[in-house]
């Protein structure tokens, strides 16, 4: 058998190279990262044992993993550093994009996005709200569009120089997407004082008649089209033919939380009956896909109710400063509010009520 056809993801090589690293560099410092910002050195580690090539397909300089496989191993980083996971688990965004698109420019990135030389972020969540509230907004001009405006959100600045970015052509009623270089002129930062993942170097961009050439447009969309699917498809999946060989995978952040918060809660508290009807909860709603966003708003609430239970089994404790149970609560607040479009919004709300 092939390290590719083991059934468990926890049993690859790649994940427990991974899960080595995560314990021994990475968790220690999680309460640490999270008051300050995600040191390079964590970067480093995980460029060191290949990490940012998995999202990269083999024939572009990347490494062939099983998408299991990533999706538990950035499931188990956001249980041990929520900040270190948001910053850098975007990293396969850009890729997507640049597949799809088959520019040979933007295809010449993907070996240096492999190597760990670029590293991806996303940057497109404000077009949800146009034209309710001000949008990046996209001109034609000739050699690609003009963007202004502002990236309300952007995680791992300082180590993100190639984002998938989103803007909206109001002319001709599009959304304008591509793979952005932010070392190019155009572009201010400034850093968000975040409640939560406060360590993720997050920061809104300012962009300033910002040139994304035509070879780095990887899709432009109608605008309905594009928000008839938004929350329900990922943007990276549309128009990806349905494979039914390939399981379902959900949406990482909530598992990894919530898991990490009951393996603690248990430890401190072994063989309450309501941890662990809690913990056969999640790992039934972790195994068993649903329409989404459905799904991902059922594994976000679990993650709010398990770290919420690493809370109460902490005690006073954990609300300290210096303790990972208060770090991993406002992480799951954190998920309540990612990716939230119209559709994700109301799948929140149903849940609340159920």
């Amino acid at each position: 058998m092939s390290v590719d056809q083991v059934t468990a993801p926890t049993e690859h090589p790649a994940y427990r190279d991974f899960a080595e690293l995560v314990g021994a560099v990475i968790a220690p410092r999680a309460v640490e990262v999270d008051a300050t910002e995600v040191p390079r050195s964590h970067l480093d580690a995980l460029r060191e044992i290949g990490y940012f090539a998995w999202s990269v397909p083999q024939e572009h300089g990347g490494t062939r993993i099983p998408a299991a496989v990533k999706n538990a191993a950035d499931d188990l980083l956001f249980g041990a550093d929520p900040s270190t996971a948001l910053a850098l688990t975007q990293h396969g965004g850009p890729v997507g994009q640049i597949l799809k698109s088959k520019s040979p420019q933007a295809l010449a990135l993907l070996p240096k996005l492999a190597a760990g030389e670029r590293i991806g972020g996303a940057g497109f969540a404000q077009i949800r709200q146009w034209p309710h509230r001000p949008s990046t907004i996209a001109r034609k001009v000739p050699g690609g569009y003009r963007i202004d405006g502002v990236v309300r959100w952007l995680s791992g600045w300082g180590f993100v120089d190639t984002a998938w970015l989103g803007a909206v052509d109001e002319q001709n009623s599009t959304y304008v997407f591509g793979v952005g270089d932010l070392t190019a002129p155009g572009v201010e930062a400034v850093p968000l004082r975040l409640a939560a993942v406060q360590g993720s170097r997050t920061v809104t961009l300012t962009l300033r008649d910002y040139l994304l050439p035509d070879e780095y447009v990887t899709e432009v969309v109608d605008i309905e089209a594009w928000n008839a699917l938004d929350g329900s498809v990922h943007p990276n999946d549309r128009g990806k033919p349905a494979d039914d060989k390939e399981p379902r995978l959900p949406s990482i952040g909530a598992i990894g939380l919530a898991r990490a918060a009951l393996v603690d809660a248990l430890t401190a508290h072994p063989g309450d009956p309501s941890l662990i009807r809690l913990r056969e909860e999640l790992e039934h709603a972790a195994i068993t896909p649903r329409p989404e966003p459905q799904w991902r708003a059922q594994l976000d609430a679990l993650a709010v109710r398990a770290t919420a239970a690493g809370l109460v089994a902490s005690g006073g404790q954990g609300l300290l400063t210096d303790n990972i149970a208060q770090v991993r609560a406002r992480a799951a607040l954190f998920l309540q509010v990612r990716g939230l479009s119209p559709r994700v919004r109301a799948a929140r709300f149903e849940q609340y009520v159920n």
